[in-house]
């Protein structure tokens, strides 16, 4: 365990997971832990991957290919038939052998500190040697079944070698058998991957490509689970302590959760390789490390969602092997003719912001620090920004929703009514309690009228709809009797009229002292101008006019930036240009708003808009500022905004960061 202490000292990265932070009330104050909470939401730049190390090996065989967790080992197959082992921080080899045969082809693993070199020769036997000297340790044999995967534990202190249908031993390395299922638990022959997660806990991946499903099963001292994830690629599995996860194609699960189940993901690119580590102690998984054919990606391994960051673009090649050596923050690149170089994070802060906050503020709810949560709400009240790369919340509105859902034991929706019941009984006068259990009234709501048409709705759906939206009110509504309340309040309010169908006289005064008090709050202008648009009851044009009034009132570039905020939310409904030429959009206006908002954060969402509003445009001088921006903060795209058309990012990104528009863009702007 790790105080908060120690971690403010550290500054570079902190201890994190579901419960290895802990806070001690002696050591810290309430203030220490806010003031920290709150330097590590703030978004950071992308860190950059220097290259530190180049140098040439003999070519390579396939893609048998491996390194230690610290980056400092690597083992491959030469084209002439020899392995060789290799020291990455000197550049030098360490030993060259052969497998019995000569053979070629099989499963090649090296152990995670980099002692043991292990391959399954032809899939029928497995030898072991030393990575130092290439002295073969053992030859295990005694199985009488295809060899499917082999691999090491966390401490490299055991090895295991699976069937392709289920079989599996545990060993030493030196040649002892500490387990055996010599049984298969298959009636065919399939793809089976396993991992190693904890002392005596092991994850299983079995591909059934026929009945479209990929089974996993984990085994621990407490008991076993078991997932059926959707198959639509081959897939690897990778442990760490504690957790593993699953990868395949483009997608990934982590597991096991405190719900014994497993938790899905789609990452950038398609996944080549993954790895957990454990930089910060080594009982605690910290970042999942991604190698895609096209880079490398980190994220939180806990709470993977949008934290996603490519920290190693390069061109797409699928020869050139990029694995991730995460205890070092490493990304070690070997190609087919022996090219090897060793990219090495630069030693700057590293963190996904929201990946840090969230974690602490799960220690700080699992230690019931109550004093703590209000400090960060009465801090954040104002804050415009959110931590998440999102366009409908602020760091205030993701902290209201982290106490809204917050379980320190399993709960249903009910029971957890009831718990924050109880807690705005407890803290009166702590608002961002009152407004997380405004919150899960409202989710509750829209749960129970799902994601269907209209007109598919059950009756029995509006009338539960309608009571959770009335107890969401309730909740609020002492609170504006008050004359400073959190603006987080009116966003609330306004998303509950738009279900209740509150007419402009009832919803407009608490619009008008919204604009008195919270003007830059832009989820709640964001709310109001989707409630206006017309498929909520609205007029063509009333979200450009909300939006114009709120930017009026506030002016200069702040306004600009409200302006742009609402109109990157309203421009889902549409399309950029339909933003302009149908919803009344200023598009000067836009293209002010996006840059200065660009300039003021490294939020790497608002600048992948921002570049796709100027690229529509052809805004060149606001689209090379935005790309400057984008090039200094290390940042790249995110896929899904460009509908993962690489071509055309490439093309805007070369044409925005060209000194000049081409000369045909000019032609007609002259013209």
């Amino acid at each position: 365990m790790k105080s908060l202490r120690l971690l403010s000292c550290v500054g570079l990265l902190l201890a994190i997971a579901l419960s290895p932070v802990s806070l001690f009330a002696q050591q810290e104050t309430t203030e220490e832990i806010i003031d920290i909470v709150d330097r590590l939401s703030q978004k950071v730049p992308a860190p950059k991957f220097d290259i530190v190390r180049m140098f040439r090996t003999p070519m390579r065989h396939k893609e048998y290919m491996d390194i230690s967790d610290d980056g400092a080992r690597m083992v491959f197959i030469q084209r002439d038939k020899k392995f060789s082992t290799w020291n990455l921080n000197g550049s030098s080899k360490l030993a060259e052998f052969t497998a019995a045969g000569q053979a070629m082809e099989g499963v090649l693993k090296m152990s995670r500190d980099g002692r043991y070199v292990a391959f399954a020769n032809q899939r029928k036997f497995v030898e072991v040697w030393l990575a130092d000297t290439g002295e073969l340790l053992h030859t295990f044999a005694e199985m009488d079944w295809k060899i499917g995967d082999i691999g090491f534990s966390l401490d490299s202190q055991l090895m295991f070698i699976s069937g392709v249908r289920g079989q599996r031993m545990i060993v030493t390395p030196e040649g002892e058998v500490v387990d055996m299922r010599a049984d298969p638990i298959l009636d065919k022959d399939c793809r089976v991957r396993v991992c190693n997660f904890g002392q005596d806990c092991w994850a299983t991946v079995i591909e059934r490509a026929d009945e479209k499903i990929n089974e996993v099963i984990w085994e621990t001292p407490e008991g076993e689970g078991h997932a059926d994830l959707p198959y639509r690629n081959p897939p690897n599995i990778v442990g760490g302590p504690g957790i593993f996860c699953v990868f395949c194609g483009c997608e990934y699960w982590i597991g096991p959760s405190n719900a014994g189940n497993m938790l899905g993901f789609a990452t950038q690119q398609w996944l080549t390789d993954a790895r957990i580590d454990t930089l910060e102690n080594p009982d605690v998984a910290n970042y999942l490390w991604i190698a895609t054919w096209s880079g490398a990606e980190v994220c939180g391994v806990w709470f993977p969602e949008h934290t996603t960051q490519i920290t190693v673009p390069r061109p797409y090649d699928p020869y050139v092997m990029l694995l991730p050596a995460p205890n070092t923050q490493r990304i070690i690149e070997q190609s087919p003719g022996g090219r090897v170089v060793v990219h090495e994070l630069d030693r700057k802060e590293f963190r996904a912001s929201y990946y840090r906050t969230h974690s602490i503020l799960h220690s700080v709810l699992s230690q019931k620090r109550w004093d703590v949560i209000k400090g960060i709400g009465e801090r954040w009240k104002h804050r415009e920004d959110p931590i998440i790369d999102n366009k409908l919340t602020t760091a205030y509105t993701e902290l209201v929703g982290r106490v809204a859902n917050f379980r320190d034991e399993p709960r249903d929706d009910l029971a957890q009514i009831e718990y924050l019941k109880k807690l705005v009984e407890e803290h009166p006068d702590n608002d961002v309690i009152r407004l997380a259990l405004a919150s899960k009234y409202y989710s509750m709501g829209t749960a129970a009228r799902g994601e269907s048409a209209a007109y598919k709705v059950a009756p029995e759906a509006w009338e539960t709809l309608e009571t959770y939206m009335q107890k969401s009110w309730e909740t609020i509504e002492p609170m504006l009797d008050r004359e400073d309340i959190p603006p987080a309040v009116f966003s609330r309010l306004v998303v509950i009229a738009r279900y209740q169908n509150w007419p402009d006289a009832r919803l407009d005064p608490y619009l008008d002292r919204a604009i008195k008090e919270a003007p830059t709050f832009h989820v709640i202008w964001k709310q109001a101008a989707m409630s206006k648009l017309p498929r909520w009851g609205g007029n063509l044009g009333d979200s450009e006019a909300l939006a114009a009034k709120v930017a009026d009132h506030i002016g200069g570039i702040e306004g600009d930036i409200l302006y742009a905020e609402v109109g990157r939310l309203i421009y889902i409904f549409y399309t950029w240009r339909g933003l302009v030429e149908e919803a009344g959009f200023d598009k000067d206006r836009m293209m002010r708003g996006m840059v200065g908002l660009c300039e003021r954060s490294p939020d790497v969402y608002a600048e992948n808009l921002a570049l796709q509003f100027a690229r529509e445009f052809k805004d060149h001088a606001a689209a090379h500022r935005i790309a400057t921006l984008w090039k200094e903060r290390n940042h790249t795209y995110i896929h899904r905004l460009w509908k993962w058309d690489k071509k055309e990012i490439d093309d805007t990104l070369a044409w925005a960061l060209a000194d000049e528009p081409p000369a045909s863009e000019e032609e007609a702007e002259s013209n």
